[in-house]
């Protein structure tokens, strides 16, 4: 599925001097280096041309292993990113190991886990924040999908300005999935074949998030989980560890500005969901969360007459044309936070 399923480090980060940059007629496109564990991380920023401190937007993308470098024009993170440049905003994403010009181990390796996943993310905003070009008390997080499970823990260690939760989750992992099979389940076949499809995907997936069995074991006991135990192109290990997340324990912790958005389109997650989100962290930090829905968005942030018509349209590696005013509330929403009080 797109980009989506169905802590001490030691750290350091340096600016090296060569620098790329490429314009286009309304921004610049700087490459950037950060250092992981010794290994090289490729970061790539947008910015306006203009001199000035801008406000920043850090994206942390979903799931899988690809490269975030020469994004498509109808890809949703360009318009996104390339969107909020061009409304005054700096943004950055991080490669994830082992893709673009990124070193480190293999994205796919056990050890490429959550824990590294975090010390991506934190080594791209402590880079953000030593910029000449960026306002350090304006910095955001912009989460995507799986992401906001990655950035909850960025959070709690990096001052950001707010956080954008976009297509996401509340509960945990490994109760999100049950829920999760039997929505899209009941999307194309009747009620009896559900029940039968989740109970297989609760067994399978014990097996794997509670009881740490590694994926090729699972199968090879039984194979009717393969299904239900494949890490879609990352590390098994990081799985096992988001499926340990106690995530109300974790934004118990955040305590900013949180968008949580949702598309009625999206069947990979529900707006019952994103309001259970909200409701968790409003409880901790009365006020702090908003919810936004957008009418016929699916969850690539494109428009979609149904959720089991991106669900097809997503099988044929097809996708809708992006949701511009996913664009413009998030916008909206970004500059009003940095047009509040500290």
């Amino acid at each position: 599925m797109l980009r989506f399923l169905t802590l001490v480090w030691a750290m350091f980060v340096c600016a090296f001097p060569e620098l790329t940059q490429q314009s286009v007629p309304d921004f610049d496109t700087l490459y950037r280096t950060v250092a992981i564990d010794h290994a090289e991380y490729q970061t790539i920023i947008t910015k306006p041309q203009r001199a000035g401190r801008y406000p920043a937007v850090l994206l942390i993308g979903g799931l899988g292993c690809y490269s975030l470098d020469h994004l498509k024009p109808d890809d949703a993170y360009a318009h996104v990113l390339y969107g909020l440049t061009r409304r005054g905003f700096v943004t950055m994403r991080v490669e994830k190991n082992g893709e673009g010009h990124s070193q480190g181990p293999p994205c796919d390796s056990p050890q490429s886990d959550l824990r590294l996943a975090v010390r991506r993310s934190l080594a791209g905003l402590k880079l953000l924040a030593e910029s000449d070009f960026v306002d350090q008390h304006n910095i955001f997080i912009f989460a995507h999908s799986i992401g906001p499970l990655e950035g909850v823990f960025v959070a709690q260690t990096f001052p950001v300005r707010g956080f954008i939760a976009a297509e996401t989750i509340g509960k945990g992992w490994f109760e999100y999935q049950l829920e999760n099979t039997r929505r899209q389940t009941l999307l194309f076949a009747p009620y009896d074949e559900a029940d039968r499809t989740v109970r297989l995907a609760e067994k399978c997936s014990y097996r794997f998030l509670v009881e740490k069995v590694r994926p090729e074991q699972i199968v090879k006991d039984s194979p009717a989980c393969r299904d239900y135990v494949n890490t879609l192109g990352v590390s098994y290990t990081y799985l096992q560890q988001i499926g340990d997340i106690d995530l109300a324990a974790e934004w118990k912790k955040v305590d900013v500005p949180v968008l949580v958005t949702w598309g009625t389109s999206d069947p990979t997650t529900s707006a019952e969901e994103s309001h259970y989100l909200v409701d968790m962290i409003n409880s901790f930090h009365p006020g702090r969360a908003a919810y936004a829905e957008f009418p016929g968005m699916g969850h690539g942030l494109d428009l979609s007459p149904s959720p089991r018509a991106w669900l097809e349209a997503v099988r044929k590696h097809q996708h809708g044309e992006f949701d511009q005013d996913f664009l413009l509330q998030v916008e909206s929403w970004l500059s009003g936070q940095v047009g509040a009080s500290r």
